[in-house]
C-alpha cells in the first residue's frame, strides 16, 4: 500500500480508482469455499481448476458459464465438479470518476438478484446438466459494485463495471439433482401451461422464462405436452410428481 492509500485509509476515505484488487469477487469466493491456498489453481488435464482437492473440483463463475464449458468436458469424466455462482440479493452502486479517480457516494440498487437468474447461464451447459458429477452452488450475497463513468453515444453518460466487492453472504443453495432445480422457481403451474403462463407465475421476462423451461426440460423436471393453438405446452414430468 502506498503512502496516499495509507492516508486515505486513515482518514476513512474510499479507495481511488486503480487501488481495487482485480477479480475480488472471484478471489473471495475461492477463499470462502477453500481457505487452504495449497488447493488453489491446480493444473489438471490441460486446464487450471480454481480449486481441486482429490477428486473434488470447484469452479467459480461470476460472469458467463460459457467460460467453463471446455473445462467440464475434461473434468467431469473422473471428478465431481461444483460450479459456484453468486446471486446479488442486495447491491450498492459506487461511481468512479475516470478523470480524477474520486469515488462517488454509495447508493442502493433497486435490482435484486434471484436464484432463477442462473437459468440463463445454465442453458449454456445443457449437454452437461444430466451428468451426475456436476453440481451447482448458488451464493446469496450482498455486493458493492464499482462502476466507471464513460461517455456514451449522443452525449449520454454510460458506465463500465470495474469491480464487485462482497460485503456479506446470507446463504447458499445447492443444485445436485432434478428435484433441486425446482428450488430455483417460485412455482410450477398446475396441469398444462404455456411459456407465458410460466413466466407470469415466476415474474420472469419471456427470454429468461424460455431459458428456464429449456433447463427444466433437460433435467426432467418438466415434459412437453403438445400445443394449444400455436403455443407450446408444458407440464410437470411424471418422474418428479
Amino acid at each position: 500500500m502506498n503512502e496516499s492509500e495509507k492516508s486515505d485509509k486513515q482518514e476513512g476515505k474510499e479507495p481511488v480508482i486503480g487501488t481495487l484488487n482485480e477479480h475480488t469477487l472471484h478471489l473471495a469466493l475461492k477463499n470462502y469455499f477453500e481457505p487452504d491456498p495449497a488447493f488453489h489453481e491446480q493444473k489438471y488435464k490441460g486446464f487450471v481448476a480454481d480449486v481441486k482437492r482429490g477428486e473434488e473440483i470447484i469452479e467459480i463463475e461470476t460472469r458467463s458459464f460459457s467460460n467453463v464449458k471446455r473445462k467440464l468436458e475434461a473434468f467431469l469424466s473422473d471428478c465431481r465438479v461444483t460450479v459456484v455462482y453468486p446471486v446479488a440479493e442486495e447491491k450498492w452502486i459506487v461511481l468512479l470518476d475516470p478523470a480524477t479517480g474520486e469515488v462517488g457516494p454509495k447508493r442502493k440498487s433497486p435490482k435484486k438478484g434471484r436464484p432463477c437468474d442462473v437459468f440463463y447461464e445454465m442453458y449454456k451447459l445443457r449437454p452437461f446438466l444430466k451428468n451426475e458429477n456436476l453440481a451447482f452452488r448458488l451464493v446469496k450475497m450482498q455486493l458493492v459494485e464499482y462502476k466507471r463513468k464513460e461517455p456514451g453515444r449522443r452525449g449520454r453518460k454510460s458506465t463500465v463495471r470495474e469491480e464487485r466487492i462482497p460485503v456479506g453472504i446470507s446463504g447458499t443453495l445447492d443444485i445436485r439433482c432434478p428435484k433441486d432445480y425446482e428450488k430455483l422457481v417460485d412455482s410450477i403451474p398446475e396441469g398444462e401451461f404455456t411459456a407465458a403462463q410460466f413466466a407470469g407465475a415466476n415474474k420472469m421476462k419471456p427470454r429468461y422464462a424460455w431459458s428456464a423451461l429449456q433447463v427444466l426440460l433437460t433435467v426432467g423436471v418438466l415434459a412437453p405436452a403438445g400445443k394449444r393453438g400455436r403455443a407450446l405446452l408444458y407440464r410437470r414430468s411424471e418422474q418428479t410428481v
